[in-house]
């Protein structure tokens, strides 16, 4: 038997992988040790820079180890973990370089995401030169699929396995993706067979007596419901239930998600950290040396997404630090109006941050005027924040930019909490939002270039990525209002490739005047570039657009929409924001998808 196989043989037995997001050659070797004292696997992902030293410290100590290279995204990664001696190869999605590499070694390749199970299949039979029937035969360690993300929050994406397994039969599945403890004995329920994959089993990597609990709970939950013997028992039901499910698929509306609650679970969780500020403006059109009352409202990159989120549905929570008085109360009661979680806000520090806001109107452009200095959020420390408490039944962390650039101390927690949402198996997306108030293009560029490895969804403006990355958009002039199409394309791909991005998304607004923009925006997820429909916009409010559309786009990426859709909806619901006063982004999904889909008349809804 071959490593592939044996690899298989095992994963088909055990049914468990241990994920790992290592930060030293030390915790994978550590990892591996405590791992298979109960014969399991351990997959190590390539989102940690100590990924490949790490694989290359086990081989070296122990020869014989099976491993799993996981989130490998390119040809490069497979070849580099294949080389160091792995056993196996997980990818995020179906990426052809990343299974030809495999291939060609003959290395198992698990292909994930929530489609595509068919079609990488059918390459793999290609490059073996053989037909489907005969490649799960002679190679049934390539005849398995990675289900991600298995479970989001309320939701379970359980059904397309039956939908799959009617014409793949036997099929073997990695489940992974919000799988935990608590929803372990229900997927096992559902897929006796199934394969499952958690960062659960090494968070307590540093607490070894505390882990072997971990990994036991575990093993013991998985081999509680036995076996069934073959999915091949069950095809006649299978193939009622793909039939079931392609028919029900036909009857949905077009825009409608594919993935299923889960009975009795709550929404999808999201976090989000950082500042949030009180926003002072003269009632419109006055200017500043004109007013005599300011507005009072509340606002901050993050606060706006949490606000969103919450308005969508999905369970929010916002972290930061304020003030214990008055003013820091009535900052959590605009969050919890709208239903964010504020369980999870430190009390101390002196004084929130205030911004003044002068609407802009025709030619003459909105002003801002910051008093931000040494507020709370701004003298955060290491190890305030329990990170890991934080991020519990979590799916998704979203940041700014504008965070770590507050201070040095606020750039080190927001690291901390970005290695804690990586140690649990959690989405992260930032929005690049330089500010050039608060720091310069080269501190931009050190610090944040040392955050992006966290980062699988990076989010910026027209000007985001030149400002914070040197990135340059050929042919555009941003001051002008005039954009090259063409030239983010070439942004997006150069991002891509320096960080390993899943995605990078890019908002593109050209202004007619402060009053009258043009608004669209561009997707590209490694394989495809994609621009939305563009929006002309009489603008109402234009502060949290941007966070409008990383809300909105993220929204739509967890609730299973398709990237152009997901792209659309964002696009969509930053629309409607820059038609609300204040900073938040108060509307619905229903709205929003409205106008998604062509309902942009501004009629009145009777």
């Amino acid at each position: 038997m071959n490593k592939s196989e044996k690899l298989f043989e095992k994963l088909k037995d055990k049914r468990l992988i241990a994920l790992l997001t290592p930060v030293s050659v030390k915790q994978c070797v550590n990892a591996y040790e405590i791992i298979n004292d109960y014969d399991i696997i351990l997959e190590i992902a390539f989102r940690s820079q100590a990924a490949l030293d790490g694989i290359n410290g086990i081989i070296a100590k122990h020869p014989d180890a099976l491993l799993l290279a996981g989130t490998v995204m390119t040809g490069k990664q497979a070849t580099d973990a294949i080389e160091a001696g792995v056993a196996g190869v997980v990818s995020a999605d179906y990426i052809p370089e990343v299974v030809e590499t495999c291939v060609k070694n003959d290395i198992m390749c698990a292909p994930g995401g929530l489609s595509d199970a068919g079609k990488q299949l059918v390459r793999k039979a290609a490059l073996y030169g053989c037909d489907l029937q005969e490649l799960r035969d002679r190679y049934p360690y390539q005849w398995v699929y990675k289900l991600f993300p298995a479970v989001s929050g309320e939701h379970s994406n359980l059904d397309l396995i039956k939908a799959y397994r009617g014409p793949y039969e036997d099929l073997s599945v990695i489940y992974t993706g919000g799988v935990s403890l608590d929803n372990l004995p229900e997927l096992v329920k559902s897929d006796p067979n199934g394969i499952f994959c958690g960062s659960a089993l090494t968070k307590s990597i540093d607490n070894p007596g505390q882990m072997r609990a971990d990994v036991e709970k575990w093993v013991e939950t998985v081999h509680r419901i036995p076996q069934k013997k073959s999915a091949s028992e069950k095809m006649n039901e299978l193939a009622s239930d793909f039939e079931k499910f392609v028919e029900t698929e036909h009857r949905k509306p077009q825009n409608q998600s594919t993935i299923h609650k889960l009975e009795g679970k709550k929404p999808a969780r999201v976090v989000t950290f950082g500042e949030i500020m009180m926003r002072l403006s003269p009632p419109a059109p006055l200017r500043f040396v004109q007013t005599r009352s300011f507005d009072s409202t509340f606002g901050g990159a993050e606060a706006n997404t949490a606000v969103a989120f919450a308005n969508y549905g999905l369970e929010s929570s916002f972290v930061t630090i304020l003030p214990d008085h008055e003013i820091g109360q009535s900052t959590i009661n605009s969050l919890r109006a709208y239903g964010v979680d504020t369980d999870f806000i430190i009390r101390g520090g002196n004084r929130i941050g205030i911004y003044f806001l002068e609407y802009g109107a025709s030619q003459r452009p909105s002003k801002v005027i910051y008093d931000r200095a040494d507020s709370s959020i701004a003298n955060v420390k290491p190890g305030q924040f329990d990170w890991d408490k934080i991020f519990e039944n979590a799916i998704w962390f979203h940041w700014s930019g504008i965070t770590p650039a507050l201070s040095n101390s606020t750039a080190e927690v927001t690291r901390e909490a970005l290695i804690a949402a990586k140690r649990n198996r959690i989405k992260v997306s930032v929005d690049l939002n330089f500010r050039k108030k608060l720091w310069s293009e080269n501190k931009a560029l050190s610090v944040m270039s040392g955050l992006m490895e966290y980062v699988d969804v990076c989010i910026g403006n027209e000007e985001d990525a030149e400002k914070t990355f040197r990135i340059k958009a050929d042919a555009t002039e941003v001051d002008l209002g005039k954009l090259n199409e063409e030239g983010y394309r070439d942004v997006a791909r150069k991002m891509v490739e320096r960080f390993g991005f899943e995605k990078v998304a890019i908002t593109l607004r050209e202004s007619i005047s402060a009053s009258d923009n043009l608004w669209s925006a561009c997707l590209y997820n490694g394989r495809e570039f994609m621009l939305s429909k563009k929006y002309p916009i009489h603008v109402v409010d234009r502060v949290g657009g941007g966070d409008s559309f990383s809300s909105g786009l993220i929204y739509g990426i967890i609730s299973g929409k398709k990237d152009e859709e997901a792209l659309e909806f964002g696009v969509a619901a930053s629309c409607l924001k820059q038609t609300i006063h204040g900073d938040f982004n108060l509307v619905s999904v229903e709205e929003v998808e409205k106008l998604a889909s062509g309902g942009s008349s501004g009629r009145i809804q009777r």
